[in-house]
């Protein structure tokens, strides 16, 4: 009697020890369904309109867009060195252009120097020029004025009686005397020096000799092309 009892209640445990674990079964399931079932809805959501994604995606900035790649035909190109270097190349073009301007200067300077230089060397010739030319009529002035007194004294020594004139004679400069016996008379000269004592009359004869090659001499020259002033 005792065993035909136990017999039901192990059989009620059992069944309920089965309930429970089906119990415990279902309720896993659905929280597993559950955390699931979103990823299943993502995966499954369809794509969204192109369209509307290229409006709503933003637009690149200016400096995205300006920005040259990092990337060239597979090597890597360093800007800041880039940068330097360009900045070299434009600080040596400039250094190089202030020595041009500097240099330009130098030589505009240098040519209005000459310039001045030459139109200073201009003026003095011409200054030489005119100077030569008053020269040469004070000379032929002076010349002019010494051959009308040369000529008054020769018509008044050849006025003279040949001893008079010959003591005038021994007593005045040679060279006075060689200018007046080339334009006296060779006459009244021959009387003249044949009243002079002989020393006189010598001197005066030696200095009519070298007078007249002297005088050879010079125009000789003055055939010759001599250089002028400024040519």
């Amino acid at each position: 009697m005792t065993h035909v009892r136990l017999l039901p209640a192990l059989l009620i445990a059992v069944a309920g020890l089965f309930c429970i674990k089906i119990t415990h079964l279902v309720a896993n399931s659905d929280s597993f369904v559950g955390s699931t079932m979103p990823v299943q809805a993502q995966e499954v959501q369809p794509p969204a309109d192109p369209a509307a994604a290229a409006t709503e995606q933003p637009a690149p900035t200016n400096s995205d867009a300006q920005e040259p790649p990092s990337l060239m035909d597979g090597m890597r190109v360093d800007q800041s060195s880039t940068s330097r270097s360009e900045l070299a190349i434009l600080e040596r073009l400039a250094h190089r252009r202030e020595e041009l301007d500097e240099r330009s200067k130098s030589l505009e300077m240098r040519e209005a120097l000459l310039k001045a230089a030459e139109k200073r060397l201009n003026e003095r010739v011409q200054e030489l020029r005119t100077l030569e030319e008053s020269i040469k009529l004070a000379t032929k002035e002076r010349d002019r004025e010494q051959q009308e007194d040369l000529v008054k004294l020769v018509a008044m020594y050849q006025s003279m009686r040949p001893k008079a004139a010959a003591k005038i004679f021994e007593s005045l400069d040679i060279e006075v005397l060689t200018d007046m016996v080339k334009i006296m008379k060779p006459r009244t000269v021959a009387k003249i020096m044949g009243s002079m004592n002989p020393d006189a009359a010598s001197k005066l004869s030696m200095a009519i000799a070298r007078g007249e090659t002297l005088e050879q001499e010079v125009n000789d020259l003055g055939s010759q092309e001599l250089p002028q002033i400024g040519n």
